[in-house]
C-alpha cells in the first residue's frame, strides 16, 4: 500500500495521502511491536478501528481522479489490511514473502521462461516445498525422497 501511494505522491492531493498512510503506517508499528504485545482481544478491536479509518480515509480522497490507482488498490483490500493484527507473530509487511521469491524470479529470468504451459506451476509446488521444508529447518533430501517414495508408491530404501 505505501509504495502505490509513494508512487502517487506528484499527483494532486498524493502527498497528503502518503503522508497519512505513513502516520497510520507508524502507529501501526508501535501498537504491533508494544512491549508485552497487546492480548489478541485488544487487537482484534484495533483492527475494526483501523478498518474504519482507512474506509474513512478511501471516502476522503476518492473523489480525487488522479489518485484513482492507489484509492482503488486500498479499495480492493478493505477488510485484509489488518489481517495480520488477529495472528500473533505475523509481520506487518510483506517483506518476508518477497524475500522467499526473489530468489525464483531471479532464476525464471536467467533461464528466460518456462518451456511447457505446465512448467511454471510445477516449478512453484517444488519451489513451495523446498521453502517450507527450509523454514521448518526439514532435511530437504530426506523429506523429498519420503514424498516420491510415498507418491510413487516405491519401496523406501
Amino acid at each position: 500500500m505505501i509504495r502505490e501511494v509513494d508512487d502517487c505522491m506528484d499527483k494532486n492531493g498524493g502527498e497528503e495521502l502518503s503522508r497519512i498512510i505513513h502516520e497510520k503506517f507508524d502507529a501501526l508499528k508501535d501498537f504491533h511491536w508494544k512491549d508485552p504485545p497487546p492480548p489478541t482481544e485488544e487487537r482484534a478491536k484495533q483492527k475494526i478501528v483501523w478498518d474504519k479509518e482507512i474506509s474513512d480515509l478511501l471516502k476522503q480522497f476518492n473523489r480525487c481522479d488522479e489518485l484513482k490507482k492507489p484509492v482503488t488498490y486500498i479499495k480492493n483490500g478493505l477488510g485484509n489490511w489488518y489481517t495480520f493484527l488477529l495472528y500473533p507473530g505475523m509481520e506487518p509487511t510483506n517483506s518476508l514473502s518477497e524475500q522467499a521469491i526473489r530468489e525464483h524470479v531471479i532464476i525464471r529470468k536467467i533461464i528466460g521462461t518456462f518451456r511447457s504451459e505446465t512448467g511454471p506451476e510445477y516449478y512453484q509446488y517444488i519451489a513451495s516445498l523446498i521453502a517450507t521444508w527450509l523454514l521448518q529447518g526439514k532435511n530437504i533430501y530426506h523429506e523429498l525422497k519420503k514424498l516420491l517414495t510415498q507418491e510413487l508408491c516405491l519401496k523406501p530404501s
